[in-house]
Order: C-alpha cells, then sequence, then structure tokens
C-alpha cells in the first residue's frame, strides 16, 4: 500500500473516532434530561400522593370535630334525665339519646375509615419518597459518570487531535483536500478496499483496468461510482 495512503487511513480512524466520541457527547444531555423529567415526575407523583394525605387527614379531623359535638350533644340530653317530670319525657330523651349514640357510632366508624386510609395513604408517601431517594442517587451517580466520561473524551480528543496533526504535516495538500472534500460530501468512511473487485463504499464493482491499476499499486484511484478513494485489499488478509 501507499505511505500516503495509509497515512491517510489513519486520519480517516482518527476522523471515524471524533465521530464516534461527537454521537456519545450528545447522548449524554439527553440522557440526563430523560433522568430530570422521571425525577420531575416522581417529584408530582410525591406531591400529589402528600396533598391526597393531607386532605384526608382534614376530613378526619372535621369528622372528629363533629363527633366532639355530638358527644357535647348526648352529655347535655343525659343531663335531661334528671329533670324530666314525666313517663313521656322520659320517653322523649331515651330517643334522643338513641338517635345520638347511633350518629356517634356512625361517626366513629368515618373516623376508623379515614384513619384506614390514611394508614394506607402515609405508606403509599413512604414508597414514592423511598423511590424518589434511590432515583436522585440513581441520577447523581449517573451524572458524575457522565462528567467522568466527558473528561475521558476530552483527553483522548486533545491526543487524537495531535496525532492527526502530525500526520497532516506529512501531506503537501492534493490527497488530503480530496479527502476532506469527500468528508464533508459523503457519511462514513472515504477512503476504503475494493475486495474482488467490488467497492467497499457503494459495493459495486470497479472496471477490470482500474482494477488492474489498484492491484499494482502505483497510483491512488477514485471509485468511478461513488468517488471515494479507494485501494486494494486481499480477502484472505
Amino acid at each position: 500500500m501507499d505511505e500516503k495512503l495509509a497515512l491517510l487511513l489513519k486520519i480517516q480512524s482518527i476522523d471515524i473516532r471524533f465521530d464516534e466520541i461527537g454521537k456519545e457527547r450528545q447522548k449524554i444531555p439527553k440522557e440526563l434530561e430523560k433522568r430530570r423529567q422521571e425525577l420531575e415526575h416522581l417529584k408530582k407523583d410525591i406531591e400529589g400522593d402528600q396533598a391526597t394525605l393531607e386532605e384526608f387527614k382534614e376530613e378526619r379531623r372535621k369528622i372528629e370535630r363533629e363527633l366532639e359535638e355530638v358527644e357535647a350533644k348526648y352529655k347535655k340530653s343525659r343531663a335531661k334525665l334528671d329533670e324530666v317530670k314525666s313517663n313521656k319525657e322520659y320517653q322523649a330523651v331515651m330517643k334522643e339519646l338513641e338517635d345520638i349514640k347511633a350518629l356517634t357510632n356512625e361517626k366513629e366508624d368515618v373516623v376508623i375509615k379515614w384513619m384506614e386510609d390514611i394508614e394506607l395513604q402515609e405508606a403509599e408517601c413512604a414508597r414514592n419518597n423511598e423511590l424518589w431517594e434511590e432515583s436522585l442517587r440513581e441520577y447523581t451517580a449517573q451524572e458524575r459518570q457522565f462528567e467522568d466520561l466527558t473528561r475521558e473524551f476530552d483527553k483522548e480528543v486533545q491526543a487524537l487531535t495531535q496525532e492527526k496533526q502530525e500526520l497532516t504535516q506529512q501531506f503537501d495538500g492534493g490527497l488530503l483536500s480530496r479527502y476532506k472534500r469527500l468528508r464533508s460530501q459523503l457519511s462514513g468512511r472515504v477512503v476504503v478496499s475494493v475486495i474482488d473487485a467490488v467497492c467497499q463504499g457503494c459495493h459495486l464493482g470497479i472496471p477490470p483496468q482500474q482494477y488492474n491499476m489498484l492491484l499494482k499499486g502505483d497510483s491512488t484511484q477514485i471509485c468511478p461510482h461513488c468517488s471515494r478513494i479507494i485501494y486494494w485489499e486481499d480477502k484472505e488478509e
């Protein structure tokens, strides 16, 4: 293989790595943003659950206040028994006490129901809080991981840039200029091998005469179909 072509392949491998690093860099903010959104949704769920819990507690307090009023009313009605003067009045007070007692039992049942609902809601809040803390730890760990990865990318890019500069200094312009122009026009590799007379860039056949020139390896060849820079590669190698 021509020496300049070998150098160009090294430059291409560096550029391909630059492309890979660029794609990986783009994933980092997207992945972090996805995590942030998940945390935001979880936070809203927690706030909603907490608001529901407070509503339950307020309803329980409301019923408890009503229960206190009913119990006060029961005591007042109970005191009337000492003042009754007839059997009719006695029966009326007893009926009133029975009604109040029934209402008291009803209110107590409601309080118990609210207490059960509160207990379940508190358990749900506790689970979500644990999930929040775990998710926050994972997010923080991933953020640190991405920061470390970014620093590693920076170091690698710096080293590769230095290597590429040293390689490009060995060119006088022509072949490297063509390479740069192709890189700006095509995606992926622009210096590709030809195996069994087939360009590995566009996968089309190379004319026999040009293929014979590639086999000799005494000149740089261009694919007539995709304009990539081509070189011969032994299939077995």
